[in-house]
């Protein structure tokens, strides 16, 4: 077994390769190996491991380090010992050891020869965990200082000796990460002859490929780079020529490929040739002839794109993950200015290496930014990352030296096609579904295998069914565009083909095509909102109404309504004229969105204005007959009874009118959603009979039509009924079947609502178990969403759970969970809600006063919402609090202004159940006279409300 500490850690058992997981292992690896063959104590492990950051317990800390150790090490490794733990490796095992101890053979003997040989093991800057281990450093450069001196003051070698470190090129920063890749680099040479390492440039294929040959016995580099086409082989003969002695030419004229093979003939070895992409088609000759020059012969070439040899093997090299991307740019960072960020400019480290797609060129040319400019200004400045990132090392090659030449080298082996294709996928920020490819080409007078042969060339990627380019590679193509003045007109194709697209997906979002139909919507999310922008800003929007119409439902049905509304009100246009489907629907979305003003504001359409209006759009619906314009009458007519109520109680809000003739005339999905309306209508004001007729019709045209979104929608509410109706196992199994059916289509506050409906149920029906069960899955999702919505549903479930359970104190704890700090356009049921529950928790601990001024609010609340479930419930809590202070009367005035709100009794509702027992246990008291209550029962006023509480 060997371990190397320069140039990068590495570990081969001689079986090969393993990756030592974990700064923990890592830190204590090196400090075993420092000292191998001897006990390192407890004390010294924990210091040097970790710093002043020691564990509370460190013994037990590193016997968990060494057992984890242990595991990626073969048995035998790491061994206890009293005191401590100890590396069973011989020094010469071990680089960093084995050059110490001939550093001091070469100073005791003034011999030279260990001397070189302990330079040659300097393949690399020292590798370390972290920054605890300097004094390792520190005292490795001061022994290759005296084994320089020795060196120097010494005869010269005699000619034609050789040493590895003058073939293999030295590394001269520490590799950071890759240890997946360089394992599989290595396991690919053991099984396949011909390996490419693949990715894009500034990914750090070359430094991979010669860290990788840095562990060869036997091994040559080519730099292809700088060769031009016809001279391939003069780049790989005088690089064997510098490894092995290449048989004269004189006399009979050899070619250099003939040289080759007469020096690589017999051995066992492995040739590097690197950056091939420019002169792929003569590389990919070259590597097919080395390969059969001899059996020993192995190939590992880097380049952009494959070289298309059969029995080629890959490994791809793709962006360095956010750990190890954040580590490169933190080293480099110190490097530039002497210290890594700060804490407070993490955030700002973390948002740069992302916004450079974790290539670790780009992030040492941002990195070295830090020396004159701070990690803000650099962050700043990628927004133009070409001119930012101008000035790299001198000494690099020319492709390496900034940004855009990285990408120049790639652009400039690219044909026409291949450029445009570029180009196109810069104007498309969520990538290209491949499904939809051929169209896209099509638009822009390509062919989609354009598409493929980028990916080749590592500039696209293919993942997940799309191409997707990395955000430096979009940057250079739009920058290109700009350049050529093509930018405009790109967008616009782009804005045109994705349109059409939409339309196209837009026609199976009602029905059971609605998932599929929905994956494409949110997949092609930024492309949907950059071709809005192209209309907005293009001037004419009335060109962007077929796309705003396509995005209408998808956007409904995600729950994007602001999203919706903000789009409406950018593209209406009161004053064009109604001549297609598309731009009915959005002036009709544009009307009704006026009625129903964001929270604070008021309606800005006076009920004359909206009238007229309202006329012409139902006119227009009628010449242009969908699924949607179905819906324009009705809901407009329901908008209206919203503009006429103005300021007073809105009794006949949400009051769906629709005709028998617009029943009948409608398509099955529309005739579905009209039957849901006017159940959610009824459930609203209380009509159970119209709930349960309606639920029904629309739960059974929706299960029919196959569209889970509307079978969600219906089978809650139908559940609604079922409840009231005392059929609770009935309504338990359609609830459960909503919920399955919505999964995934809605937002998780909304899936939680359905969950936290059946609950209820449960615990209506006693199975307090199960509803605690239940309730641990709500809050584990809600968690997991961790929106205010989310948590908020997931205490007010548990909190219903601790008033089931008669626990006062536990529900309190959960209601007092609920923050609402600072979140604007809480609705009042919400807050209602909370407070009826608030105030049932107090009144199962007896601290009547205190309820009724939660209930006070909570009343004003329910009644401003006009929500009759809501003023249901607090009206239960009232009709509570009147039975915990022996009002009997009031106590059944409330609970018969409960019932005629809901439209029923919901005698099963475990609060409803305790009032019940308080009021029995309480009928022997006389009860106070019920003055100054109004005699309509359904009256939803907070005045009339408000005096149960007198």
């Amino acid at each position: 077994m060997r371990v190397r500490f320069f140039g990068g850690l590495s570990v081969d058992t001689g079986e090969g390769h393993v990756t030592v997981p974990g700064r923990g292992q890592q830190s204590l690896l090196l400090r075993l190996a420092v000292d191998a063959g001897t006990t390192v104590g407890y004390r010294a492990l924990a210091e040097d491991i970790w710093g002043l950051d020691t564990p509370d317990d460190p013994r037990a800390a590193l016997q968990s380090l060494v057992s984890r150790l242990r595991r990626a090490l073969p048995t035998g490794t790491v061994s206890s010992a009293p005191g401590g733990y100890r590396l069973d490796l011989p020094r010469t095992a071990i680089d960093i050891t084995c050059f110490q101890d001939l550093v001091a053979q070469a100073r005791s003997t003034g011999d030279a020869a260990p001397a070189r040989e302990a330079l040659a093991l300097w393949s690399g800057e020292v590798w370390t965990p972290h920054d605890g281990f300097d004094w390792l450093v520190r005292d490795l450069l001061e022994d290759r200082s005296h084994a320089e001196r020795v060196v120097a003051t010494a005869p010269p070698p005699v000619a034609g000796s050789f040493s590895a470190a003058d073939v293999t090129p030295a590394a001269l920063t520490a590799l950071v990460g890759r240890g997946v890749e360089l394992d599989a680099i290595r396991e690919r040479l053991t099984t396949d002859r011909l390996v490419t390492l693949i990715g894009p440039g500034g990914a750090g294929k070359t430094t991979l490929a010669v860290e990788t040959v840095r562990a060869v016995t036997d091994s040559i580099v080519v730099e292809l780079a700088p060769a031009a086409a016809g001279d391939v082989w003069t780049a790989i003969a005088g690089a064997v020529g510098r490894r092995i002695r290449l048989p004269e030419s004189a006399g009979a004229s050899l070619t250099a490929a003939e040289r080759v093979a007469e020096a690589v003939t017999g051995r066992r070895v492995v040739i590097v040739l690197d950056n091939c992409e420019h002169v792929i088609h003569e590389a990919a000759e070259a590597a097919l002839a080395l390969l059969r020059m001899s059996p020993g012969v192995r190939v590992l070439t880097t380049s952009r794109e494959p070289l298309g040899i059969p029995g080629e093997a890959f490994v791809d090299l793709g962006p360095l993950p956010p750990e190890d991307a954040a580590t490169l740019f933190a080293q480099r960072v110190r490097s530039a200015r002497g210290r890594v960020p700060d804490d407070d400019e993490r955030e700002t480290a973390q948002r740069i290496v992302r916004r450079l797609d974790g290539l670790p060129l780009a992030i040492e040319l941002a990195a070295a930014r830090s020396r004159t400019l701070s990690l803000a200004e650099i962050d700043a400045g990628l927004d133009d990352r070409f001119a930012l990132l101008s000035n790299g090392p001198r000494l690099s090659s020319q492709r390496h030296r900034t940004l855009r030449a990285l990408i120049d080298w790639s652009w400039d082996t690219l044909g026409g096609g291949e450029r445009t294709a570029l180009q196109v996928a810069a104007v498309f920020p969520d990538g290209i579904g491949a499904a939809d490819a051929a169209a896209v080409a099509r638009a822009f007078d390509r062919d989609a295998a354009d598409f493929d042969a980028l990916v080749d060339r590592s500039l696209l990627v293919r993942r997940e069914g799309r191409f997707r380019m990395l955000e430096t590679v979009r940057e250079y193509g739009l920058e290109r565009l700009r350049e050529d003045g093509n930018e405009v007109p790109f967008r616009a194709r782009a804005a045109a083909v994705l349109t059409r697209l939409a339309a196209q997906r837009e026609q199976t979002v009602r029905g059971p095509g609605l998932r599929a139909a929905l994956a494409w919507f949110d997949a092609n999310d930024e492309n949907l909102a950059a071709a809005l922008r192209t209309y907005v800003d293009s001037g004419d929007r009335s060109e962007g109404i077929p796309l705003l119409r396509s995005l209408l439902w998808p956007w409904a049905v995600r729950e994007r309504g602001d999203d919706l509304r903000r789009a409406v009100g950018e593209f209406a246009d009161a004053d064009a004229p109604l001549d297609s489907e598309a731009r009915v629907v959005v002036e009709s979305l544009a009307l009704f969105s006026a009625s129903f003003p964001e929270a604070g504001r008021t309606a800005t359409v006076t009920p004359e204005a909206y009238a007229v209006r309202r006329a012409e759009l139902e006119a227009a619906a009628a010449e242009y007959p969908s699924e949607v314009t179905a819906l324009v009458a009705p809901l407009l007519r329901l908008a209206a009874t919203v503009i006429l109520a103005g300021g007073g109680e809105g009794e006949r809000t949400w009051h769906v009118e629709v005709t028998d003739d617009e029943l009948a005339e409608a398509p099955p999905w529309s005739r579905a959603i009209l039957h849901a309306l006017r159940a959610g209508a009824a459930q609203n004001s209380g009509d159970m009979d119209v709930l349960g007729v309606e639920s029904a019709k629309a739960l059974e045209m929706f299960e029919m039509i196959g569209d889970p979104w509307g079978t969600g929608f219906a089978s809650q509410l139908r559940s609604e009924w079922l409840v009231l109706a005392d059929r609770l196992d009935e309504a338990l199994a359609v609830i459960d079947r909503s919920g399955d059916a919505i999964r995934g289509l809605t937002s998780a506050p909304d899936l939680l609502q359905q969950e936290a409906q059946a609950v209820g149920i449960l615990l209506r029906l006693g199975r307090l178990d199960l509803a605690r069960r239940r309730a641990a899955d709500i809050d584990r999702a809600a968690a997991a969403d961790g929106s205010v919505r989310a948590l908020g549903q997931a205490r007010m479930t548990a909190a219903q759970i601790e008033i089931a359970a008669d626990d006062g104190d536990a529900a309190l704890r959960q209601i007092e969970r609920i923050d609402l700090a600072g979140q604007p356009g809480i609705p009042d049921q919400f807050l209602a809600w909370i407070d009826a529950q608030r105030a049932q928790a107090l009144l199962l601990l007896g601290r009547c006063d205190e309820a009724r001024d939660v209930l006070r609010t909570g009343l004003t609340r329910a009644a401003d919402s006009r929500d009759h479930p809501i003023i249901a419930i607090v009206l239960l809590t009232v009709a509570g609090w009147n039975a915990a202070v022996d009002r009997l009367d009031r106590a059944e005035e409330a609970l018969a202004r409960a019932d005629a709100v809901r439209g029923g009794s919901d005698e099963r509702a475990p609060f409803a159940v305790w009032v019940r027992e308080r009021m029995t246990a309480g009928a022997e008291v006389t009860p106070a006279p019920a003055v100054g209550i109004r005699p309509a029962l359904s009256k939803v006023d907070a005045e009339t409300l408000l005096a149960l509480l007198d």
